[in-house]
């Protein structure tokens, strides 16, 4: 039985993106963090309050980079678009018998898959590293639902950025200078209290890795998966625009670069 369209596109796409250098990035990096971090800063901060009462660093850690799993996913289908453009391939796909929703789709579902693989690991480092983790049916579903959200949103932001930016210098310094600002001003790595500069503070609230983060502790540290739900909705919202803002840009894109 010949495969949709979009799920050729989509193992098109995870073949293109098994070499080492995405891998180290997708896996390496977070697991880079959740190890040194965690193993290193448990011995200098005991605990770590929680609504239900003080939980270990490790434990508040590790749903902050299990979801951030979602940027960092998010971040391949801008730089796959750029590159298929760049090298013509994007021509290439849709003079073939491929729709520009086929591509699109393609690039959308590799990001979720690589997001949920990439928070299936983490989690299974966080759990080797002595991580308590809620892991119940209503969990994953939850946990499930907003990484695909929030991958959908980092997809669309970096979407548009592939579109709209000509140089692949001027892309690759954007996305990395705004992945590491996204990754450390959010509530991944240390709690959010009345301590923290207010500049810092503010830009946490604006920061949509933000809500994933707290939609991910609420779920797996908290074991309140009804109190992620708020987050949650901040960013279904919000990517709801910005993935309506990433078709209509993607729709009027040009072959080539």
């Amino acid at each position: 039985m010949k495969l949709p369209s979009f799920v050729r596109l989509t193992l098109r796409n995870i073949r293109v993106n098994m070499d080492p250098g995405t891998m180290m990035f997708m896996l390496g990096l977070p697991a880079l963090y959740l190890a040194v971090l965690g193993v290193m800063y448990e011995g200098l901060i005991t605990s770590v309050p929680g609504p239900n009462g003080p939980i270990s660093y490790i434990t508040f850690l590790a749903p902050g980079i299990i979801g951030m799993q979602a940027l960092t996913a998010g971040n391949i289908g801008g730089g796959m678009l750029w590159a298929d453009r760049r090298w013509g391939m994007f021509e290439q796909i849709l003079v073939g018998p491929f729709r520009r929703i086929d591509y699109l789709m393609g690039i959308m579902l590799l990001a979720v898959i690589f997001s949920v693989t990439g928070s299936t690991i983490m989690a299974a480092l966080a759990f080797y590293t002595s991580a308590h983790l809620f892991v119940t049916p209503v969990n994953i579903i939850l946990l499930f639902i907003t990484l695909a959200i929030g991958t959908t949103f980092f997809s669309s932001l970096f979407l548009i950025f592939a579109v709209k930016i000509k140089s692949m210098n001027a892309y690759n310094t954007i996305t990395i200078v705004l992945f590491f600002f996204l990754d450390f001003a959010s509530p991944s790595f240390y709690p959010i209290t009345n301590k923290t500069p207010a500049a810092l503070r503010a830009f946490i609230d604006i920061n949509p890795l933000s809500y994933i983060v707290y939609s991910a502790r609420d779920i797996l540290s908290y074991n309140q998966p009804y109190s992620s739900l708020e987050p949650l909705l901040v960013i279904f919202i919000v990517t709801l625009i910005f993935l309506g803002l990433a078709v209509k840009l993607y729709g009027n894109v040009q072959t080539g670069v």
